[in-house]
């Protein structure tokens, strides 16, 4: 009977054994040919969105789904990174109608913001096809397939977008009006501009830089000046008196790309290019 039992029990337990090891995951699968019928996710957690986020559809990782019971498409959480070697970086936006016509806006690319339990569009870069009185149905062909990029904003107090610039066929018009993505006219010229008038602004002098502390090595003035894009300097700021080498504060000077530091009339630094509104530089003491 003792026997009998220890027989049992070792079976019991290799049973048991046997089963946890085939409950184990695998830790690679390598195969030709992946087929996902309905969803697949990447996830720590095993669940598709982050916990708490679920209304928002935050993915924990990546999370993909077919059009089995709904739209389908591919979440990604964090930084989407893509590369390739000796290939040029190629996204594109393929669509058509039910009836296999084309589709005169194929895609777009919004940035958008949770707001009353939705995600809501606050600006938009949208690809279309000329349309048919521009260019006859006829006349388009594998050769010509004319389109246009439409950039749009939404604006305080208006639901709807406003198209500030349309750009193509070599030419571009900017400007107000437009709420509903239609009323900015289609430019006839290389460049039109509605609504307003063109102005042209220098970039200021900058203020003086603040001095934020110093070495107390010996007295020093400095100064900055603001560089535009096209490389064009501003006259020298005013100049701030110091102890010694310093470390330097200032704001950003509209339309500036970046400065140039003066220490007693002569340029020791620059051009510098300092990401934020508030620019800090330290002066350090050559080695």
């Amino acid at each position: 009977m003792k026997d009998h039992l220890i027989t049992i029990i070792l079976s019991v337990s290799t049973t048991l054994g046997v089963m946890q090891v085939g409950t184990e995951r695998p830790k690679e699968l390598e195969v030709d040919r992946l087929i996902v019928r309905k969803e697949l996710i990447v996830s720590d957690t095993g669940q598709p969105w982050e916990a708490g986020f679920e209304a928002h559809q935050i993915p924990r990782g990546i999370y993909a789904r077919s059009l089995w019971d709904g739209p389908g498409g591919l979440w990604v959480r964090s930084r989407l990174i893509k590369g390739e070697i000796d290939d040029p970086f190629d996204d594109r936006f393929h669509a058509l109608e039910k009836d296999g016509s084309r589709r005169g806006s194929p895609g777009h690319i919004s940035w958008n913001v949770w707001l009353d339990g939705a995600w809501r569009q606050m600006a938009i870069i949208q690809g279309e096809g000329l349309e048919h009185s521009e260019v006859p149905k006829k006349e388009w062909s594998g050769l010509t397939h004319p389109g246009r990029i439409r950039f749009q904003s939404f604006r305080p107090g208006h639901g709807e977008p406003l198209t500030d610039a349309v750009i193509g066929q070599g030419m571009m018009s900017l400007g107000g009006g437009g709420y509903g993505g239609g009323g900015l006219p289609y430019p006839n010229e290389v460049l039109q501009l509605w609504g307003g008038e063109l102005r042209q602004t220098e970039i200021p002098v900058p203020a003086a830089p603040t001095i934020v502390k110093d070495d107390g090595s010996g007295e020093h003035h400095y100064a900055i000046m603001a560089i535009g894009v096209q490389g064009r300097r501003t006259a020298a700021s005013r100049a701030t008196k110091a102890r010694g080498l310093s470390q330097l504060h200032w704001d950003s000077v509209p339309g500036a790309d970046a400065y140039v530091i003066l220490r007693d009339g002569k340029e020791i630094a620059g051009p510098l290019r300092i990401e934020g509104s508030q620019k800090q530089w330290t002066d350090r003491a050559e080695k």
